[in-house]
């Protein structure tokens, strides 16, 4: 029996994003209430451990395509395994930002074998639509993992660690499946490549290729757009630094809710970024528009500016709703014009993995800080700033690519 690598790969992504956004919003708490840490700190926890993914990305650009995916993936996940094993009965503040900092990095032998892997070999049309289904498959997963999270945080924090053990487990399961089933996760990306660019990898009776050759941008550099979307990325993850890794804790300690509240509204979040990914993966009309790109940064500002004047829940649901479209259109943008009609998919996919990281580095430590010392309304405001930042950056270079006439 053979499969498909995406019937292996995209059940992965989804698994691993539960793993991840179940953590995350489960230390939120873990740190808070049983290490006494501030909102601030908790920023600064989850930048370095933002920071550590980003480095790990970095390093491995140099000899991404010669590991093995499998081995890589099945590294990565070990070393999660390891971490949350030990995270749950943590004592100390030191020993909790060790681990986390090992949990955090290893998604770095996991992402990118994962996103160049799956992009080899399909022309600009096929790459759209691949791209729609894995953002499907990890969105669904985030949004996934704080709804558990939220209900297993109430019931009692542990709860949460263990059941990320068992959703580990089944990422090994996959990955072994992939090993068994599938012939080409065996050998290294420099290989893959290779296979997917020959000839007869185009013949009409190749399985998941069907188009006649895959097409090139500016030599294989690719386009120009995907500066203006890994800037659209960076500043949508630091919102979203914001809303994951602060604003938990504005719903509980500020509003008085409990962390399934919390839970509930990064689920709704979630859900419409994920019906996002579907609706953009039915089109093709957002494909080199510099002026969606900048109209997405736009919106997400005066998001920013509504949340700042708004009082009541029923306008947080509403809010973060309307973010979660939008940042689907912002990580689309990222992915897609970073990779498309370029040579190298698996070192670009580590620099949009980095960029959004480093938003991530951001909106955690702004927005801890912001928040414990100033208000989460001050974060708001802030956020906006940064976002308006970003629009004019990307509208210099969009002029720029229309000055030059180069794509």
């Amino acid at each position: 029996m053979k499969l498909k690598k995406t019937a292996v790969l995209f059940p992965a992504a989804f698994l691993m994003n539960i793993n991840l956004s179940l953590i995350n919003f489960s230390l939120i708490f873990l740190l808070k209430d049983s290490l006494g840490l501030n909102a601030s700190v908790i920023g600064w926890y989850f930048a370095v451990g933002s920071a550590g993914y980003t480095a790990g990305c970095m390093l491995l650009t140099r000899v991404q395509d010669k590991i093995n995916p499998a081995l890589s993936m099945l590294g990565s996940v070990f070393l999660m395994l390891g971490s949350i094993a030990m995270l749950i009965r943590v004592e100390s503040a030191a020993a909790a930002l060790a681990l986390y900092l090992i949990f955090a990095t290893a998604p770095a032998l996991f992402w990118p074998q994962l996103m160049g892997w799956f992009s080899t070999g399909l022309d600009n049309r096929n790459l759209g639509k691949a791209v729609a289904r894995f953002n499907i498959s990890w969105s669904t997963g985030a949004l996934t993992g704080p709804l558990v999270g939220g209900f297993a945080v109430e019931h009692q924090l542990s709860l949460a660690f263990y059941m990320d053990l068992v959703f580990l487990g089944l990422i090994v399961a996959s990955v072994i499946a992939g090993l068994v089933f599938i012939e080409d996760m065996k050998a290294p990306g420099r290989k893959r490549i290779a296979a997917a660019l020959a000839p007869e990898a185009h013949e009409p009776q190749a399985v998941e290729q069907t188009e006649p050759e895959i097409e090139r941008i500016n030599d294989g550099r690719g386009t120009i757009l995907r500066y203006a979307g890994w800037i659209g990325v960076f500043c949508s993850y630091a919102v979203l630094g914001l809303f994951n890794n602060i604003f938990p804790l504005f719903i509980r300690d500020s509003l008085g809710y409990g962390e399934s509240v919390a839970g509930n509204l990064l689920f709704i979040r979630g859900a419409v970024t994920a019906a996002g990914f579907i609706l953009l993966g039915k089109t093709d009309k957002w494909h080199f528009s510099s002026k969606l790109i900048m109209l997405t940064q736009v919106a997400i500002a005066a998001v920013m500016i509504i949340l700042f004047v708004n009082r009541f829940m029923a306008g947080f649901y509403i809010l973060l709703s309307v973010f979660g479209f939008l940042f689907s259109l912002a990580y689309s943008n990222s992915i897609f014009h970073g990779s498309v009609g370029a040579d190298n998919r698996g070192k670009r996919m580590a620099l949009h993995e980095s960029f959004l990281t480093l938003g991530v580095i951001a909106g955690s430590v702004g927005g801890g800080y912001l928040y414990q010392y100033h208000s989460i309304y001050t974060a708001f405001i802030s956020f906006m700033a940064l976002a308006i930042a970003g629009f004019a950056v990307q509208a210099v270079i969009a002029r720029y690519a229309a000055v030059k006439n180069i794509g």
